[in-house]
């Protein structure tokens, strides 16, 4: 655990306030078949309520998950939101405000809806406001070509009925609208006063956020055998959510 142990020395040098800044699946909450049984272990949990109080910190959550689905897993207060990859962000105590589609882009997402409905067997199907996302861990595991053949065909109607495509971990998502976690990071990290960030995430679609966090203070890869390249070089790498719970009790004991 010595590279834990530096990264918390190196955490706790940064400058205040400091804007912590979290993926969920994978980083905090370990990797399952199902992501709707995916749970933030008990003492995770406590270690960020306890970071969600500290003096000149600042706490958010990024997550591609909606906001109900979230909210499943945590309820903690104080902390800032990012959800659908940043497709909304919420203050502490803000609340949603709705979000509008234009006709065509409904009637994108239907028609890419009712091809999953038709196509996906075997997948985990999660309907979010703006996207459909289709996870195939579970498929993969026992139908690795069926898998890899449904997220190719995924990817292909997307593009053609003009949604952005989101690649991740045993994942493809249909988005309306495009989001990105880094720009998500960047605005919480402007909106709160922060003067320095952490930020630690598992996919590809943690990039972006890691490699600005590089630039404001620390960015953290967490490694995994379905995703072992590090956005840069300048990246700090962990090598599960093992390290990263412990990292995590390290900073909300010290700070």
């Amino acid at each position: 655990m010595r590279r834990v142990k530096t990264l918390l020395q190196s955490s706790l040098s940064l400058e205040r306030p400091l804007l912590i800044a979290l993926d969920v699946d994978g980083t905090l909450a370990p990797i399952v078949r199902d992501p709707d049984i995916a749970a933030i272990p008990p003492p995770t949990l406590r270690a960020l309520e306890t970071l969600a109080r500290a003096k000149d910190v600042v706490l958010a959550l990024v997550t591609g998950r909606d906001l109900p689905s979230l909210e499943q897993m945590e309820r903690l207060e104080g902390i800032w939101r990012a959800v659908e990859h940043g497709g909304l962000v919420l203050a502490p105590g803000e609340t949603p405000t709705r979000r509008e589609l234009t006709t065509e882009q409904r009637s994108a997402l239907e028609r890419f809806k009712q091809w999953v409905d038709d196509h996906a067997e075997g997948a985990f199907i999660e309907h979010k406001p703006q996207a459909v996302a289709v996870h195939v861990r579970a498929l993969a595991m026992t139908d690795p070509g069926r898998a890899a053949q449904l997220m190719n065909e995924a990817d292909e109607l997307a593009q053609r009925l003009g949604l952005h495509v989101r690649r991740g971990k045993a994942l493809r998502e249909a988005e309306a609208v495009p989001y990105d976690k880094g720009r998500a990071v960047e605005e919480i990290y402007a909106r709160c006063g922060a003067h320095s960030m952490l930020f630690i995430g598992d996919d590809v679609t943690d990039f972006p956020a890691i490699e600005l966090a590089t630039q404001r203070g620390i960015g953290v890869f967490v490694r995994s055998n379905e995703q072992r390249g590090t956005p840069s070089d300048s990246a700090v790498v962990l090598h599960d959510v093992d390290e990263v719970a412990s990292l995590l009790r390290g900073l909300a004991d010290r700070l």
